[in-house]
């Protein structure tokens, strides 16, 4: 299952992913996320929790997020920062692997630095240039 979390500062995508994540969850959740900052031509800051309770993505998950970057020309562009809280060591040795392939700052914070995490994507500094919506 895949859930925003309020209360976070404006332009912060907070995510909490809980069990297993579906290319549904996906849909639903992320990609009227995305759909929203392109229309605004306004750039995120996402925030993915992944607590023990995470148990993975489905294969469906997967796809649709792959084929979301492919429907979506320089998605990155839209993306500031990536933040991802967990525990869960491979976890988070995964993205600080991804980091080294992606445009955008990613870091990795422990469960209790949720704060943290939130105040960090707010320390970024805007992009220098705009954001460019592409017609789908």
């Amino acid at each position: 299952m895949l859930e925003t979390i309020a209360d976070v500062p404006d332009g912060v995508l907070a995510l909490r992913a809980t069990g297993t994540v579906t290319g549904q969850d996906f849909l639903e959740v992320v990609e009227p996320e995305v759909d929203r900052a392109r229309d605004e031509r306004r750039r995120v800051r996402v925030l993915l929790v992944l607590g023990a309770d995470y148990e993975g993505f489905t294969t469906g998950a997967v796809l649709e997020k792959t084929e979301l970057w492919l429907r979506t020309p320089g998605l990155g562009r839209w993306i500031e920062g990536y933040a991802l809280v967990s525990d869960i060591r491979w976890v988070g040795e995964l993205v600080h692997l991804a980091g080294w392939l992606m445009s955008f700052p990613m870091r990795t914070f422990g469960e209790d630095e949720f704060d943290d995490a939130v105040a960090w994507l707010c320390s970024l500094e805007p992009a220098l240039t705009e954001a460019t919506p592409t017609a789908t």
